[in-house]
Formats: C-alpha cells, sequence, structure tokens
C-alpha cells in the first residue's frame, strides 16, 4: 500500500515538472513605422521571432563559423 502510494506521488510530482518547463510561444516584435534619412516612409509590421527561410540554419552556420574564425583569416602568412 505504501508502495503504491509513493508510486503515483512520483507519478504525479513529475507531470507537474513537465507543465512548468513548457514556456509560451513567444510572439513577434512590433516593428513601428519610420520615416528613412531620404524622406521614406517604413510602414509598421511585426518582425517574427523565428526565421521563415528554409536556409535559416545553413545561415546561421555560416554566420558562427565567420565571426569564430575571423582572426584566422587576418593574419599574415609567412
Amino acid at each position: 500500500m505504501l508502495c503504491l502510494l509513493w508510486l503515483s506521488f512520483g507519478l504525479f510530482s513529475c507531470g507537474d515538472l513537465q507543465e512548468n518547463d513548457r514556456t509560451p510561444p513567444s510572439k513577434g516584435t512590433w516593428v513601428s513605422p519610420s520615416v528613412d534619412s531620404r524622406g521614406r516612409v517604413r510602414k509598421g509590421h511585426y518582425r517574427r521571432p523565428v526565421s521563415t527561410s528554409k536556409n535559416a540554419v545553413k545561415n546561421q552556420a555560416r554566420s558562427r563559423y565567420y565571426y569564430q574564425t575571423r582572426g584566422k583569416y587576418k593574419r599574415k602568412k609567412d
């Protein structure tokens, strides 16, 4: 009986942890309308929190590699 009670308590506590770990999906950011240096008006829009481009992962990896290794290409080769 005690074992059954302990087991049920363990299952309920694990279920609570999983529900608390979930975060609500992040919303986009509102970019307000503005005027650029040439006097053209930019429309206001929502900036999405996640890129919808199919090449987004590839571009992120390329950018990360560039910024982590950029000193390598600037050194003088003797």
